[in-house]
């Protein structure tokens, strides 16, 4: 998952992982604590120096991995709070395939987000306007192979390419990152006024057609464990919870 969604900078802390993204996306700019650091004080203070440093909340990436074991334990007792409980989901990408409906909805599929793509989702997901973050964000999803899934409001003319995307407004995104032979389904949004329509479906069913010219087997996705909506699709279309994790954020004083 950290292949599949990198930070622009990290440094190797004595086994912690810790990801600088300027600030975009709280995952890119978290520790991701995979071994336990020789003093654990020592090196929690050098996180929080240096994400200080770079005007970055201090965040970990608390699974149940996590090293040293005590460590959610340890950061709470400094004050850090627990942020976005999220569930990792995993499938097949053939049991997922076989579970969808079959489905007659246009998607277009690139190996690069368009202007309109990346406008939609940073947009629909929430985060604002601000032109130097989006950037960020841009040069974040397009660090690692991936495709991109668009539904256009009306399809691509004939002669666009397998490579573009219509200009007129989109109702539905995603994108599925390639990694080894697995892939991560991202970025998964449908404009408001088009829900309930089967649009996350065939933006899933699109990009997992595609993935399976190039050898992918599994398809991961992480999803807020308070999402019921998403967690009964996901649960329809054959996904299965094998690992959690949350994010304990210290808050600004």
């Amino acid at each position: 998952m950290n292949q599949a969604w990198p930070a622009a900078d990290s440094t190797e802390l004595d086994g912690w992982l810790v990801r600088r993204n300027a600030g975009v996306t709280l995952r890119a700019n978290s520790v991701l604590p995979s071994k336990a650091p020789s003093d654990l004080n020592r090196a929690l203070d050098y996180v929080e120096n240096l994400y200080a440093a770079h005007a970055i909340t201090p965040s970990f990436q608390i699974s149940p991995v996590a090293q040293p074991a005590t460590l959610d334990a340890h950061l709470a007792t400094r004050g850090y709070t627990v942020r976005n409980p999220t569930l990792v989901q995993c499938a097949e990408l053939s049991t997922v395939l076989g579970n969808l409906p079959d489905l007659s909805t246009p998607v277009n599929i690139s190996t690069l987000p368009s202007d309109s793509w990346t406008d939609f989702w940073w947009h629909t997901d929430g985060h604002g306007s601000n032109a130097t973050a989006k950037a960020t964000a841009h040069q974040t999803l397009t660090q690692t192979q991936a495709l991109y899934a668009a539904i256009p409001h009306h399809p691509a003319p004939p002669h666009v390419g397998a490579d573009s995307f219509s200009p007129e407004r989109l109702k539905a995104i995603g994108r599925l990152a390639l990694v080894d032979d697995s892939a991560g389904l991202y970025c998964l949004a449908v404009d408001e006024n088009f829900r309930r329509q089967g649009l996350a479906q065939a933006v899933i069913a699109g990009l997992l057609r595609q993935a399976t010219k190039q050898g992918i087997r599994w398809v991961w996705l992480s999803v807020l464990e308070d999402n019921r909506p998403a967690l009964e699709l996901y649960h329809r279309l054959g996904f299965q919870t094998v690992s959690r994790y949350h994010y304990r954020v210290k808050p600004l004083p």
